[in-house]
């Protein structure tokens, strides 16, 4: 005879704790993203002007005039005239979309609002990911190819670009970075992105007390290290990217129409939708808000058969794109070092540097 069997649960069901939760919600790495804003600090009209995708404005600044050779005056003498140099901004759009029907939270242990905020949250880290890898990549294309002066145990890559510190001198890699920082007159003031093997080093070097003979600190008063857990270079035994703060940055942009909330309403009961915007921190390595980065944010819904989607017949499907803008900007340099053995060589305002293997430096 069956006893309440019609009624048996069919599972048990409950939610896990937020502390379980964490870990598939771990914050994706923002190093690098978290030490860029100063491109819109120093740079804030480059975002206001833009008004739609399809422009790109364009920055100038004056550059250095060709240097003289002269060695005596002259009651006529003559000159040649300055120069200006013009750089066009570009922004890089990433997207990432979902879609959610507003009855699937009435069959289910999650709530459309839960549901929602989950794919929303989803949305973000993912283009938090993409961006910091973007950043990543663009740094490490920008690397000088001009880089004047010597340090101890280093030894100047010219395929590579970077500044590459013997193994056995991996204990001064950073002093070599500010060294080498300061031979080409950035003096202070100094960004460092190290990966995990050169953090390493950095907080070796930072944790020497000042009783201890082997006293590291001083050599990096006026440099900041930021760790990123990205590869910046599998080839080397630790690597890291250095510019002066102030000339090297992102340039964040959302669209006209996106500049407000989002109106949930029009989003949720029209097929037009409606376009707002919503702000997600950006954490530096040490788990602090750097700054509040601008997310766009489309939604529109129209009517849906979900019935086979946990919803209902007549269901309404809604439609979400959430999209990052950002443009990647530098100093941009004049050819007035690419002489003599620098000739026909890049400059830039972005160093690179590696720890090489013991007596090789490859």
């Amino acid at each position: 005879m069956s006893i309440y069997n019609p009624s048996l649960l069919v599972d048990a069901q409950a939610k896990f704790l937020a502390s379980m939760q964490a870990g598939e919600w771990r914050l994706p790495d923002t190093a690098v993203l978290s030490t860029m804003m100063n491109g819109e600090m120093t740079n804030p009209v480059l975002s206001v002007v833009r008004k739609i995708e399809s422009q790109t404005p364009k920055a100038y600044l004056p550059i250095r005039k060709a240097k003289g050779s002269g060695t005596s005056r002259a009651h006529n003498h003559t000159g040649d005239s300055g120069d200006s140099k013009e750089v066009s901004v570009t922004w890089q759009t990433y997207t990432e979309t979902f879609g959610i029907n507003m009855d699937r939270g009435l069959n289910n242990v999650f709530s459309f609002q839960e549901q929602y905020n989950a794919d929303l949250r989803s949305c973000i880290l993912y283009l938090l990911e993409r961006h910091e890898a973007n950043l990543l990549a663009k740094l490490k294309a920008e690397y000088t190819q001009i880089n004047q002066g010597r340090i101890l145990g280093g030894t100047w890559d010219d395929v590579n670009y970077q500044m590459i510190v013997d193994k056995l001198q991996k204990d001064s890699f950073f002093q070599g970075i500010k060294t080498s920082m300061a031979n080409n007159l950035y003096r202070n003031d100094i960004m460092v992105i190290a990966d995990s093997l050169a953090f390493q080093q950095y907080l070796f070097q930072t944790a020497q007390g000042s009783g201890n003979a082997v006293n590291l600190a001083p050599m990096l008063n006026g440099m900041r290290v930021a760790n990123t857990s990205y590869e910046i270079d599998a080839s080397r035994e630790g690597a890291a990217i250095a510019f002066s703060m102030g000339q090297c940055g992102i340039v964040p942009w959302i669209p006209v129409k996106n500049r407000k909330p989002i109106d949930p309403e029009k989003a949720m009961n029209s097929n037009v939708g409606d376009f707002g915007s919503l702000q997600v921190p950006v954490y530096d390595n040490k788990g602090d808000v750097s700054y509040n980065l601008d997310f766009a944010i489309s939604a529109y819904s129209a009517r849906a058969d979900k019935s086979l989607a946990g919803g209902s017949t007549q269901d309404i499907q809604l439609e979400i794109e959430v999209s990052l803008d950002v443009a990647f900007v530098q100093a941009p340099l004049s050819a007035a070092r690419a002489t003599g053995i620098w000739s026909g060589k890049t400059d830039s305002v972005i160093y690179g540097f590696g720890i090489g293997a013991s007596g090789t430096q490859s």
